[in-house]
């Protein structure tokens, strides 16, 4: 595997990822799973709340804008937790939310109805953007003839990357599965595998979904090095990249991700992202990162939370191999308008 990507502009560090695969092999690493209850759907739906939920799965705290805050069953949710709770809670309502037939005619008005908070306002940003990518998930599982997600595994005969049909590369034919780096395909077929509703012919082939957190994090750890100045001004200033420098970036960040499984000894390239987005998105913050300390209200998984001694504190897991670490203005994730991740 080729560890690097354009060494001109974007680079994996492998001395960085060397001091944090040893660092990671000393300590016990949580399985990958969601933080997810049962979802008391009927078994055939699970598989198209899932496709659903993950292509309108977007920038849910975007730079500059109000994070996306609700409150669901007395309880305050954020992101992906929020968007989560809302939609399963509505699908166990009316199962037809999950119909391909009904994602072909959905309303951004009904998106934005859907995710509002009595409480918080409408905080998900580009209902129409989200409403288009739904629309076209319906279209094309119609157009294929598939009534629900596990049609698509069938056809695939559970092949994540090997032979033809495959997953990935059927995925990708929706346009919310389009990414060249297939950051929402690998989380789907994630999310799949872990809740025990598909099992793979190829697992080998499933790497990690690399998101804006992860992006962040790497880019901080030192893992991932900008060697571009212009590029590295675009970062620091919060200027937007263009589409081949998003691509490379978050290229970078999954050949770190790839090798640092491998190095650590885990060789289980979700389990590692599951780490890592888990500790980025909650200790990592894009504002005030915890470092040496973490806050009151730190939403980290109680599963992770024996990795964050530090000292006599409890602080971010990486802070001894972290570049950043203590760093008053460190990096943060490019700036890119997408619906990739």
């Amino acid at each position: 595997m080729d560890a690097c990507t354009d060494v001109q502009s974007v680079a994996v560090d492998r001395k960085a990822c060397e001091l944090l695969a040893r660092l990671i092999a000393s300590q016990r690493i949580p399985q990958d799973r969601e933080e997810v209850p049962s979802l008391q759907l009927p078994a055939p739906l699970v598989g198209s709340f899932f496709l659903l939920l993950v292509a309108v799965c977007h920038q849910t705290s975007p730079p500059g804008g109000l994070p996306l805050v609700g409150r669901v069953h007395g309880n305050v949710r954020r992101g992906w937790d929020y968007l989560f709770q809302r939609l399963l809670d509505a699908a166990r309502e009316d199962h037809v939310l999950l119909a391909p037939a009904y994602w072909t005619h959905i309303t951004p008005e009904e998106i934005r109805r859907l995710f509002a908070d009595a409480e918080f306002g409408a905080r998900l940003t580009d209902p129409e953007g989200r409403c288009r990518l739904i629309r076209d998930l319906g279209e094309n599982m119609l157009s294929s003839g598939w009534s629900v997600a596990d049609d698509i595994y069938r056809h695939c005969q559970g092949r994540v990357a090997t032979g033809e049909p495959n997953l990935l590369g059927v995925l990708a034919r929706f346009r919310a599965y389009s990414d060249p780096v297939k950051k929402k395909s690998l989380y789907f077929l994630s999310v799949m595998r872990n809740q025990g509703q598909w099992r793979y012919l190829d697992s080998a082939s499933l790497g990690p979904p690399v998101d804006y957190h992860e992006v962040r994090g790497h880019l901080r750890l030192g893992t991932v090095r900008i060697h571009d100045e212009g590029l590295l001004k675009k970062l620091k200033g919060r200027i937007p990249v263009t589409a081949q420098e998003d691509v490379a970036i978050r290229q970078a960040v999954y050949d770190a991700i790839m090798l640092i499984s491998e190095w650590s000894g885990v060789r289980n390239p979700s389990q590692m992202h599951y780490l890592f987005w888990n500790v980025f998105r909650s200790v990592c913050l894009r504002e005030n990162p915890q470092c040496f300390e973490l806050s009151a209200d730190c939403e980290l998984p109680q599963r992770y939370r024996h990795l964050t001694s530090v000292g006599q504190k409890a602080g971010c897991p990486f802070a001894a191999v972290c570049r950043s670490a203590g760093n008053l203005e460190p990096l943060s994730e490019h700036v890119f308008e997408t619906d990739y991740y």
